[in-house]
């Protein structure tokens, strides 16, 4: 396991948070380590993600939407997501080569070391802004 992720499950397991299953890629030559849990946003399981490996990046992935990219409705929904990218510097939406509607999070760190508080801050961020904007993106897609 890559130091950042050993460091992100000793803050995990100090401040008694049991909500994410570990899981290290094999044969990974970055030594990705994933932290896979979900957010509840308008009674809504979103799975969600912590990316860590030995880049100075850490990734928080979250899922809006699966299979959420349509021929009828793309113009429409790529102006939303575009005009969130525009607003909100720290996310990234887009979709994915499935389709997944997908919000992501570059925090950039040192590269062998992490503040588990600094990615729960903006696990905060996340939730205020989705509590505010995912019924519009949603709207959007749907």
């Amino acid at each position: 396991m890559n130091s950042k992720a050993e460091q992100f499950q000793q803050y995990l397991q100090e401040k008694k948070i049991e909500a994410f299953a570990v899981d290290e890629l094999k044969d990974d030559e970055m030594g990705t380590v994933v932290f896979r849990s979900h957010m509840d946003i308008e009674g809504q399981q979103l799975p969600t993600l912590v990316i860590l490996d030995n880049s100075i990046f850490v990734q928080i992935r979250v899922v809006l939407l699966k299979k959420a990219r349509s021929k009828e409705k793309e113009l429409e929904v790529f102006q939303v997501l575009n005009e969130e990218n525009m607003k909100y510097k720290p996310f990234k939406l887009y979709f994915s080569q499935e389709g997944d509607c997908i919000l992501d999070v570059s925090l950039v760190t040192e590269q062998e070391k992490l503040s588990g508080d600094m990615v729960y801050t903006m696990f905060k961020v996340l939730i205020d802004y989705l509590n505010e904007n995912y019924r519009k993106i949603m709207k959007a897609i749907w």
